[in-house]
């Protein structure tokens, strides 16, 4: 479920981007063959390719640290924290790999976008200015929607936790309990067991 949720939310974020740069802000012309070159009328989609890649790869950073714990919010992922302002920055900071590796991924959409030839030919995206505006509330956005859907999943398992079957848990439990038992009797004494359990 937290994956249709998390893409549904990314999904839309990224297709309203579009259409906000486009169709809201922009006249709405889609140019001609905007997939091979910019002429013809396709700096706006060119533009508009570029606030949804960068919202896209920053969704996707973003949602990785989001994920270090699947209910618990971000911004509180502990009971009682002794720094509650700064605790946040300290558990970005906890796994420096993920923290560098969302650094780097955070930084290099500057040069997709921002280096001529680069951005035009390669990548078909234009250098983009009053639509980083999009970006910050989309990305803020993304932000609440995430921390939404998991205050909403701690609601539900605080209220229904207790009936609430967790499959990995009941998985390893029950299903192969009766095998773990005979791994360590002898070979005749566990197939007579096994046969005996089914």
């Amino acid at each position: 479920m937290d994956l249709a949720v998390y893409g549904f939310w990314m999904a839309a974020l990224c297709l309203s981007s579009f259409s906000l740069v486009i169709f809201v802000f922009g006249d709405g012309n889609l140019g001609h063959n905007c997939n091979h070159r910019i002429d013809d009328g396709c700096e706006l989609v060119f533009r508009g390719r570029s606030t949804t890649f960068i919202c896209l790869t920053w969704f996707a950073l973003f949602l990785a640290w989001e994920m270090v714990h699947m209910r618990r919010s971000f911004f509180r992922l502990e009971s009682n924290p002794p720094h509650i302002w700064t605790m946040w920055a300290r558990h970005a900071w906890r796994n420096p790999f993920l923290f560098w590796s969302i650094m780097a991924g955070f930084i290099t959409v500057f040069p997709i976008i921002y280096i001529p030839g680069l951005n035009t030919v390669v990548f078909k995206h234009a250098p983009i200015t009053w639509e980083w505006g999009i970006v910050i509330i989309e990305a803020s956005l993304f932000f609440l929607g995430i921390e939404f859907w998991k205050f909403c999943k701690r609601v539900y398992f605080r209220r229904h936790g207790d009936k609430v079957k967790n499959p990995e848990t009941e998985l390893g439990a029950t299903t192969f309990s009766r095998y773990a038992s005979t791994a360590g009797s002898g070979a005749g004494d566990a197939c007579v067991d096994v046969e005996s359990q089914a």
